[in-house]
């Protein structure tokens, strides 16, 4: 986008901003910080959706963000050197956000302040009770991811380059895993699916888009391991959780022995319903017998403390009533255990159960779920280039590319972008390799060498660079004195990189004039 375009969207948008402040008694640090922030985030919002290609509309984006600001009661500058201020660095946070107050205290930077808006007005995922074993993990690592997502244009982009620090990303495994799943299923289902108010039924509408897109057997091999993945996030620094989870684990395995011993069990689940049936009886004697509800509830309330005692008959006839509700219930589940059915059901369940409980202590199972998440991911791509729609081929191949490109930088570990994780680097090569050779089929890209093996290797390094604009990509080619091909590459006309390929087809390389990647 040319400067005077940038400026007049800016002017737009600073005009938006600047309404939404006049009524705000904010200090001028503050609104000098939300002003460069914006003009920040309008100068480089081109470039990042044109990289990530999975986000929502600039004007969707700030307008949000003014939307937030509106809705700010107050907003406050903390400097680090304070006292406060080191009260923070000690916590480890760079802002404090009160949603009730609607009141923000942060750091001066762009990229805590933006941290801070998306904090006040963030709806986080729920899990429901359903969801038992997976009601903290899960919710934690997507809202985590999701934040983190939130300041990734301010963190990695400031209008000329693309970078991305590992040390700058709070929680990488929470990040990885939402990147993966806003690619998968786009930025606009899963920011709604995680505002479903309905959380019953939360992630089996995640499944069945996942099993709508990429079939059964990778989805239930990919949400399988961000489950178990998620797990072991979350118990590595949520003691409270691991302490659940822990309990859980042993009521489980409790349960599971006694349901092994199937004699034992049968006979203790007989003595139970002969239990249960005679307190129904007594029960509805009671409820049909003023006389013996008269003496219940005379030999109860001889038991009872003062505040204890039931008031009057009517009081217990209800108190029985519940009693009895439950018996049936008790009843029931016992039915249910010794229905062969429901009893292999039951069994299978806890067994389900234990199996995912074992990562609690399975900390050293991360990285293995981390690149098995991946090669999934991979094969879901496949899926999506193999069905592509004709008419859309080659615009929907393109923004393929770019998403290869931009997912070759996401943050693996501490050390390490996906592109530099050895164990997965044969599966990019056949997603690259397949979008790259569909390109050259239907004339997407323009022909460098007039040999397709040969293009594609000399193409695939340049998935591996931070040029802004894939679209600006030249490359030129020689042969150096060992027949080897020179390849440099060019964000326009300055040379970003320079490397060689071998020319094993031995293709004759005629000139060093440039070469546009994409055909216009």
């Amino acid at each position: 986008m040319k400067t005077n375009d940038i400026l007049s969207k800016f002017q737009s948008n600073n005009s938006k901003l600047e309404t939404a402040l006049y009524k705000k008694s904010l200090s001028g640090d503050v609104k000098n910080l939300l002003l460069t922030m914006l003009y920040n985030i309008t100068s480089s919002y081109n470039d990042y959706s044109n990289i990530k290609v999975n986000v929502e509309s600039k004007n969707q984006f700030i307008n949000k963000i003014i939307d937030i600001i509106q809705k700010c009661e107050n907003i406050e500058i903390v400097k680090p050197s304070s006292e406060e201020g080191e009260e923070y660095i000690k916590e480890e946070i760079t802002s404090k956000v009160d949603t009730y107050l609607k009141t923000i205290k942060v750091f001066p930077t762009e990229k805590a302040m933006l941290f801070a808006l998306f904090k006040m007005n963030d709806s986080k995922m729920f899990l429901d009770e359903k969801y038992n074993l997976l009601r903290v993990s899960l919710p934690e690592m997507l809202n985590e991811g999701r934040d983190i997502n939130n300041i990734e244009i301010i963190r990695d982009f400031n209008a000329w380059s693309w970078n991305t620090l590992p040390s700058e990303i709070s929680n990488i495994d929470c990040n990885l895993i939402y990147q993966n799943l806003q690619i998968l299923l786009g930025f606009e289902f899963l920011e709604n699916w995680m505002k479903l108010e309905n959380q019953k039924q939360l992630l089996d509408k995640l499944e069945n888009e996942l099993n709508n897109k990429y079939g059964k057997e990778n989805t239930k091999e990919l949400l399988d391991l961000i489950y178990r993945l998620s797990i072991i996030v979350c118990v590595q620094r949520n003691k409270n959780e691991k302490e659940r989870l822990s309990d859980e684990k042993s009521w489980d395995e409790k349960e599971l022995n006694r349901l092994e011993d199937k004699a034992k069990l049968v006979q203790e689940l007989t003595d139970t319903k002969k239990k249960k049936e005679k307190e129904i009886n007594k029960i509805d004697k009671m409820l049909n017998d003023n006389v013996l509800l008269a003496k219940e509830f005379e030999k109860r309330n001889k038991k009872l403390s003062e505040y204890q005692k039931i008031y009057n008959l009517e009081n217990l006839a209800g108190t029985l009533k519940k009693e009895r509700k439950k018996a049936l219930s008790e009843i029931a589940e016992c039915n249910n255990l010794l229905d062969s059915k429901l009893y292999v059901k039951r069994k299978t369940e806890l067994e389900k159960n234990l199996d995912m409980l074992k990562e609690i202590n399975n900390g050293r199972n991360k990285e293995k779920y981390k690149i098995k998440i991946q090669k999934i991911f991979l094969k879901c791509i496949e899926v999506n280039i193999d069905n592509i729609e004709k008419q859309e081929e080659k615009k929907q191949l393109i923004l393929l590319l770019r998403i290869i490109r931009y997912y070759n930088f996401i943050v693996f570990d501490d050390n390490r972008f996906i592109k530099d994780v050895e164990n997965l680097q044969k599966d990019i090569d056949i997603v690259e390799n397949k979008i790259l050779t569909k390109l050259y089929e239907i004339k997407g890209l323009n022909s460098i060498t007039k040999d397709l093996e040969t293009d594609i290797k000399i193409i695939k390094p340049v998935l591996k660079t931070r040029i802004m604009d894939l679209a600006n990509v030249n490359i030129t080619l020689s042969v150096d004195v060992n027949d080897k091909i020179d390849v440099k590459i060019f964000d326009g006309d300055v040379q970003e990189t320079e490397y060689k390929v071998d020319n094993l087809n031995k293709v004759n390389i005629k000139s060093k004039k440039k070469v546009k990647l994409f055909i216009k």
